[in-house]
């Protein structure tokens, strides 16, 4: 099966966007993790070795996101595809590490980095977020796999998926490193996950005069997953004792 290539754009941003996306990603989760994991004052335990090998899967899914990204700019599609199959073996196991860093974290009723007070009160309502973080992923990433073909939809997919189901959590722990953000009561995490999922769209709209699908319509089903969860699936006392029974 030939693969699809998308039409080339007006613009010769389009490989960059892909590149800046990557790199912005990659910083923001160094600013959510690496300050707890220096700086050992506010953690409220050792790190244990599966969360540290959570985080070493976590930081290679978006090295390689970022290294697949230069490698279509510069044309590199042959060694771009082989190392999609580390892309499938790393998203497997981010969905395994991931589960069990969350359920961990469930059973102990807080996050060993001290950065999310807010888990403390009601760990089974939080874990939501990560058990549908991982569900989007697990969706997504599927998708791009089975559409890898199609390369217009094959590297929206996966840009969503990074951003959609692994921001959040990086985010959040931005969050609880200011003393300031984390009192503020309003949901202001979804100011910046909205203005990551919709950078693609916006993007197209001023640099194609249109939006493909994919970005508008992912985009807008995971900022409306994200909120579904926290306002009506997280609080409901049928996700709590779910919840009890994952974690028993």
């Amino acid at each position: 099966m030939k693969t699809k290539v998308e039409q080339p754009v007006h613009h010769q941003s389009e490989g960059w966007f892909f590149i800046v996306m990557a790199l912005v990603v990659l910083a923001i989760a160094v600013a959510g993790f690496v300050p707890s994991a220096i700086s050992t004052d506010g953690r409220r335990a050792p790190m244990t070795w599966a969360v540290a090998a959570h985080g070493a899967i976590f930081g290679a899914w978006l090295l390689l996101f970022l290294t697949q990204t230069i490698l279509i700019k510069k044309g590199k599609i042959a060694v771009h595809r082989r190392l999609g199959y580390l892309a499938a073996l790393l998203a497997a196991l981010m969905v395994l590490s991931g589960y069990t860093s969350a359920i961990a974290m469930a059973r102990r009723g807080y996050d060993l980095s001290g950065d999310l007070i807010q888990c403390d009160s009601d760990p089974l309502g939080q874990l939501v977020f990560q058990l549908g973080d991982i569900f989007s992923f697990s969706i997504l990433v599927g998708l791009a796999i089975w559409f890898r073909s199609n390369s217009a939809i094959h590297k929206r997919l996966m840009l969503l998926a990074t951003i959609g189901s692994l921001m959040p959590a990086a985010l959040a722990h931005i969050i609880g490193h200011s003393p300031v953000l984390r009192e503020i009561t309003a949901p202001i995490i979804v100011i910046p996950l909205f203005i990551l999922l919709f950078a693609r769209a916006i993007y197209e709209r001023f640099s194609r005069g249109r939006i493909h699908p994919i970005s508008l319509w992912v985009a807008i089903s995971l900022f409306v997953w994200a909120n579904f969860r926290a306002l009506v699936i997280g609080p409901s006392d049928a996700w709590h004792k779910f919840a009890e029974w994952l974690i028993r």
